[in-house]
């Protein structure tokens, strides 16, 4: 065992393999004798899951097999599905000639994200303390991320929402939009009580108010996007590790004390980022949002992004 985990923790070469892999090489670890421990050993066992898992029903070459197990690890980790990878495997396994185009397949970035936000190239930037624009394709792109995102919250928090929003809208008055109010409804008590209290610090008719209500907007939709997260963790006995591939959003709103000691035209130029990548999304642009943002804490990101 204390081989295997260091083959298999996150300094090992087998760091790799899923957690399914793992368990499947536990099953057989009463027949191998310690000689046979061996990387080779352990990562033949490791493919011998993969052949289980997306195997044929029929009778294609064993070779064949062999190789659709290795395209099986890969697409995996590139964030396809079981059920899109055996659609392709049944199309491999009638024409082997499609089998090299299945390690060219691109990375899938973003699990829930609605298709129509990823159609959209016009682009709207906002000056110091001026509004955003009403460029309609950007307006539609983000009206339906603000669909997607909505989800039912407990009468408990809602009242809460309500009396935050009620204070909020009582303060930043006709500048409180319809759409900013979807989205502010959406956010977490504890958040909006962080953006009630750094709007009423700023006086109503000041450029800065629109700023700030466009952080807590654009930063809760970014937030919302799931992005594949490659995580590793060792235990605290540190012989034992596991890795994995989920998906998460980056929490924007860790950020919000740092955006409050930007100036405006910091503010300003974080927003039109955040603006064109709602419109345009990609994992690597969220996560140098993200990145960047970090370096103004001096704090070091607890998630790692696969590339």
């Amino acid at each position: 065992m204390n081989l295997i985990s260091q083959m298999i923790g996150p300094t090992g070469n087998l760091h790799y393999l899923s957690k399914d892999q793992v368990e499947y090489i536990l099953t057989k670890i009463d027949s191998l004798k310690q000689n046979e421990i061996t990387e080779q050993k352990i990562s033949s066992i490791a493919d011998e899951q993969l052949e289980k898992a997306f195997g044929s029903s029929g009778e294609p070459s064993h070779a064949l097999e062999e190789q659709l197990a290795s395209a099986a690890f890969y697409l995996i980790n590139m964030g396809y599905s079981q059920t899109e990878i055996e659609k392709k495997f049944v199309e491999v396994r009638q024409d082997p000639s499609k089998l090299d185009a299945l390690f060219n397949m691109p990375l899938k970035e973003i699990y829930n994200l609605p298709s129509e936000l990823q159609q959209n190239n016009s682009s709207q930037t906002i000056s110091q303390g001026q509004s955003p624009g009403s460029s309609q394709d950007r307006q539609e792109a983000i009206n339906r991320h603000i669909q997607a995102i909505r989800h039912e919250i407990p009468q408990e928090r809602a009242q809460k929402v309500d009396e935050i929003m009620q204070e909020i809208v009582d303060h930043v008055r006709d500048n409180m939009t319809k759409q900013y109010e979807n989205v502010f409804r959406q956010i977490h008590p504890n958040r909006l009580s962080r953006a009630l209290k750094m709007l009423k610090q700023t006086k109503r008719k000041s450029k800065r108010l629109i700023l700030i209500l466009e952080w807590f907007f654009c930063s809760h939709l970014l937030s919302s996007i799931e992005l594949k997260v490659e995580h590793w963790q060792v235990s605290s006995q540190a012989t034992q590790g596991q890795a994995g591939v989920y998906t998460a959003g980056l929490d924007f709103s860790r950020y919000d004390p740092i955006v409050k000691d930007f100036n405006d035209s910091k503010l300003a130029k974080v927003i039109n980022i955040a603006r064109r990548i709602l419109q345009t999304p990609s994992k690597k642009a969220i996560q140098k949002l993200g990145q960047d943002l970090t370096a103004e804490t001096g704090f070091d990101e607890h998630l790692y992004f696969t590339d």
